[in-house]
């Protein structure tokens, strides 16, 4: 099934070792504690690694007596709402149906599908433009990360911008509608679709009776438990080396120990285009309809709630450093670690010594590094 766009292209740069998950510290009850009892963890977890659905899918679970069966089940889940979210050459997807319909009509869609928009909607209005699921028409047009990118003309490029308007996609939840404004306006998921499918792989793991478990896909990973080879119950995950040409084997920058259960990583070279002497990235700066510039390789960004987090990794990677920093900083409940083009380290203020650096060719000059 030939794709025309696939969100899920992209270097793996989030490397989770073999994890454990425990008790950890805080005060349970009986029955929690009864509960806890009756799981038992594997030091080795079932794994289950493939590609499907447009991107490396990695499914971890630690829990004894689950595996084939829930793996299934997963991705036959992955692969249903991929089948819903993902735009296609034959259009066959619920999103090619709104886009298709751009400028003509509402298009009635599944439940799963018009909360994905709501999602869509909310964070590109939240985030100030720095996010815009309406950028399907940029990258089309450029089509970066495939064989048949291209740099096309200025009166092309500047063709697309009246139709990128967050303003412009009109939900109506009465009648389950999703409306462009516009003909030639193209919704995708792309920077949000990963974290939307996690949450609802880790909602079908848990009412399977799993209690523990790495949901990886893409480089973007999401967990469920805790880790008790670790005192604090923290999960530890590696941030690979993102620059150009890099792949999931690549070594690791450094190494992050954190509480959150949420790690989404935006590359500046996840996809690109290498035209002569000059690189573009697939990151689109919809105001002027170009690839856009900063000054990051990548943002590591780490929280709890897997479709904020994976939106604002590109919202901070969009932001650049000064900005995305002071982001991060303003929100207690995140935190994120970035990468910039001169090989800097940069910490957010509330993650002190929770980041090891590995590799000495990369320097941390902001934030506390675990000595």
């Amino acid at each position: 099934m030939k794709k025309r766009l696939r969100w899920g292209i992209g270097v793996i740069l989030l490397l989770i070792p073999a994890l454990l998950t425990s008790s950890g510290c805080q005060k349970k009850t009986k029955e929690s504690e009864a509960e806890e009892q009756k799981v038992e963890l594997m030091k080795k977890p079932y794994k289950n690694e493939e590609f499907a659905a447009g991107t490396y899918a990695q499914v971890l679970i630690y829990d004894k007596g689950h595996g084939d069966a829930d793996f299934d089940v997963v991705k036959n889940q992955l692969n249903e709402l991929a089948a819903k979210f993902e735009v296609y050459e034959q259009g066959e997807s619920e999103f090619d149906r709104i886009n298709a319909q751009a400028g003509i009509k509402p298009v009635k869609v599944s439940k799963v599908t018009f909360e994905l928009a709501e999602a869509l909607q909310k964070y590109g209005k939240s985030s100030d433009g720095y996010y815009n699921p309406t950028v399907g028409v940029m990258t089309q047009l450029w089509h970066i990360g495939f064989s048949s990118g291209q740099v096309p003309s200025d009166e092309l490029v500047k063709a697309t911008l009246d139709k990128v308007n967050i303003d412009d996609i009109v939900l109506n939840a009465k009648d389950q509608t999703v409306f462009l404004k516009k003909k030639g306006m193209m919704i995708e998921a792309d920077g949000i679709g990963k974290g939307f499918i996690a949450e609802r792989l880790l909602k079908t793991l848990k009412d399977q009776g799993v209690t523990t478990a790495v949901v990886n896909l893409g480089g973007h990973a999401y967990t469920m438990g805790k880790n008790p080879n670790h005192k604090n119950g923290k999960w530890e995950v590696g941030i690979a080396n993102p620059q150009l040409g890099e792949n999931q084997d690549s070594p690791l920058v450094g190494v992050l120990t954190s509480r959150h259960t949420s790690f989404d990583t935006t590359n500046y070279y996840g996809r690109y285009l290498k035209a002569g002497d000059k690189i573009y990235s697939h990151l689109f700066d919809t105001k002027t309809g170009y690839p856009m510039e900063t000054d990051l390789l990548s943002v590591t960004m780490v929280g709890d709630n897997p479709t904020y987090d994976d939106a604002y990794s590109n919202v901070l990677m969009n932001m650049g450093l000064e900005k995305g920093m002071k982001f991060v900083n303003d929100h207690d409940e995140i935190d994120a670690v970035f990468v910039t083009k001169s090989k800097e380290v940069h910490i957010s203020e509330h993650i002190p010594g929770e980041f090891e650096l590995l590799d000495k060719s990369f320097k941390v000059v902001e934030g506390v590094a675990k000595k």
